[in-house]
């Protein structure tokens, strides 16, 4: 992915655009996965409140 890509789909997440969001979570999410282990365990909860928190504070990136 180009810089110039990634700056369109991040432009696009932080003003609201669903898809672009999915496309940021996706491209993360070997980040969030490793952040989500609690003792060792995989935890799906610590999971997916990763994802919440950046789905609802992607629109306070400054740009």
């Amino acid at each position: 992915m180009s810089k110039e890509d990634f700056r369109s789909i991040l432009t696009g997440a932080v003003s609201g655009n669903h898809e672009d969001l999915e496309k940021i979570l996706e491209l993360y999410m070997p980040l969030i996965e490793k952040n989500s282990y609690l003792n060792g365990n995989l935890d799906e909860d610590l999971k997916q409140y990763l994802m919440i928190h950046i789905a609802l504070q992607i629109g306070k990136f400054p740009m």
